[in-house]
């Protein structure tokens, strides 16, 4: 199986995920990518909405048919392949912020959200979406200008969105075939997880009115969950939600 070996590439979409949904009921091959220049209704985590403006940035969904044994795998791969890519192109460190978001200099640059069709013990499909900043101009989006980033931002200049699609590609599949051969990416992911060690407060997105938890990461369970150690030492163990880093005034 080789990623990106079908491509539908397209200017205007109302949503490449969708898009994957659909080819996924007519049979689409582990590996097919729908890609495109803008997305109407693009989204991420907790379905909110991603800032893309047309043609600057690279947005696309990857059908994968996983083994059982592959599934806890497949953020982990996504998220490390857009990581490596951020460090080929940029020449510099990046991070992954618990579970999905790859950043550099502390500041979002790419998002990845998975979403599995299981029918019983059967994975019928998992469709992988990553959107990376590439000539997003960050100070003129209200809201993210603080705390995303994109590879213009940080080259200083315009940067050729098929060169690192290229790239993506390449990572891609050079993780995705880990898995297939067997290999766990617990450990390289966990080490490149900027969460550890941080006192977080983790929310849950789709429930506001919850009240958030608050204590240390320690560490990631095999599946990618996160372990946290909370103030009466417990630990709670997250495979969902949202994490930030506590406030000095949430410690109180």
């Amino acid at each position: 199986m080789q990623i990106g070996k079908k491509i539908h590439h397209v200017k205007k979409i109302n949503s490449t995920m969708e898009a994957c949904a659909h080819l996924v009921t007519q049979g689409a091959a582990s590996g097919t990518i729908v890609s495109a220049n803008y997305q109407e209704s693009g989204r991420g985590r907790f379905k909110r909405k991603w800032v893309s403006p047309s043609g600057d940035n690279i947005q696309m969904s990857i059908i994968l048919r996983p083994r059982q044994s592959e599934l806890k795998y497949i953020n982990m791969f996504a998220s490390l392949a857009v990581l490596a890519t951020c460090e080929q192109v940029l020449n510099s460190k990046a991070t992954i912020k618990w579970p999905n978001d790859v950043q550099v200099n502390g500041r979002k640059i790419s998002g990845i959200l998975t979403e599995s069709i299981i029918e019983g013990e059967k994975i019928i499909s998992s469709i992988v979406g990553i959107g990376l900043n590439v000539n997003l101009d960050v100070k003129s989006q209200t809201g993210i200008e603080k705390t995303a980033t994109s590879v213009k931002n940080e080259k200083g200049r315009y940067v050729s969105r098929s060169v690192i699609f290229k790239t993506i590609l390449k990572n891609l599949n050079i993780y995705y075939s880990k898995i297939i051969d067997g290999e766990s990416l617990r450990t390289e992911w966990t080490q490149r997880l900027s969460t550890i060690g941080q006192t977080v407060k983790l929310s849950f997105g789709q429930t506001p009115s919850e009240k958030p938890l608050i204590g240390v990461a320690e560490s990631v369970t095999a599946d990618g969950g996160l372990i946290i150690r909370l103030s009466d030492d417990s630990l709670f163990t997250a495979n969902a939600g949202e994490v930030t880093l506590a406030k000095t005034s949430e410690l109180l």
